[in-house]
């Protein structure tokens, strides 16, 4: 019978590039390509960013990579093209994600030809998200706290993300990145005390449990390394990319579920 640990985690990280701009030092000793890919079983979703390394912790649209060619094939023989709705931006409404298949990404840019794969992993479920009353202590202020309950599938290598959101707002500072694979908790359930997110009467609040590959969570663990580098110290080496050719950033298939709560006295 499987039995249930208890994880309380601390919100301690940083953040990604694609959802929030983030002020750290990039190893830059081969600048070049950013690629950050996105496909989604739930909700269906087929994204692709191109940009140059001078934007990947920016917001400067020139330096935004338009008119690549972006192919994204399973291991059917499908095969799907994105199309560039706005500038570096790329999607498609004509994948539908199987669960177990291997998708590789190709984009065609500026004379060059990089890839990478990704395998979808199977929708891991919440049991249940609950809160409660937390009167605090040192740092921590008093307020409602998420618990979210879910069971690690078996014999089986999994990795995690969790996303918060108040109403359809995503939390997004520098606090809210979590990410975990399952070495010490493989095919037990799991409750998560998620601390250093405070909430009030009222709040409506969503828990995203996403279900990574090993490649995407390798590159979240670099990343996370890369943000939280003392001030002042050199730029360690760049995330792990799964990119190929050189290229930084990530190409990431994934499922999730997701649970939402009021809360109440």
């Amino acid at each position: 019978m499987n039995k249930i640990i208890y994880i309380s985690i601390v919100l301690l990280f940083s953040i990604f590039a694609c959802e929030k701009v983030i002020d750290v030092d990039l190893n830059e000793a081969h600048p070049g390509i950013v690629i950050e890919g996105n496909l989604s079983r739930s909700p269906i979703s087929a994204e692709v960013r191109l940009s140059k390394t001078g934007s990947y912790f920016g917001e400067s649209s020139n330096d935004k990579i338009s008119g690549a060619t972006v192919i994204i094939k399973n291991d059917f023989g499908e095969s799907f093209s994105l199309i560039e709705f706005e500038n570096g931006f790329y999607k498609s409404f004509e994948i539908t994600p199987e669960v177990g298949a291997t998708y590789t990404l190709t984009v065609e840019t500026e004379g060059e030809v990089y890839k990478a794969s990704s395998t979808l992993h199977q929708t891991v479920q919440i049991d249940t998200l609950s809160y409660f009353y937390d009167e605090g202590f040192g740092f921590m202020d008093e307020g409602y706290l998420l618990k979210a309950l879910f069971t690690d599938p078996s014999e089986i290598e999994n990795y995690y993300r969790i996303k918060i959101y108040v109403g359809d707002t995503l939390k997004n500072e520098n606090n809210d990145f979590i990410i975990f694979d399952d070495r010490v908790i493989d095919g037990n359930s799991i409750e998560i005390t998620l601390r250093g997110n405070i909430f009030d009467v009222g709040d409506t609040v969503s828990v995203e449990l996403i279900s990574l590959d090993k490649g995407a969570y390798e590159y979240y663990n670099g990343f996370q390394e890369l943000i939280n580098v003392n001030p002042g110290s050199a730029a360690p080496a760049n995330p792990t990319s799964n990119i190929s050719n050189g290229a930084l950033g990530y190409f990431s298939a994934w499922s999730s579920d997701k649970k939402t709560v009021i809360i109440k006295e």
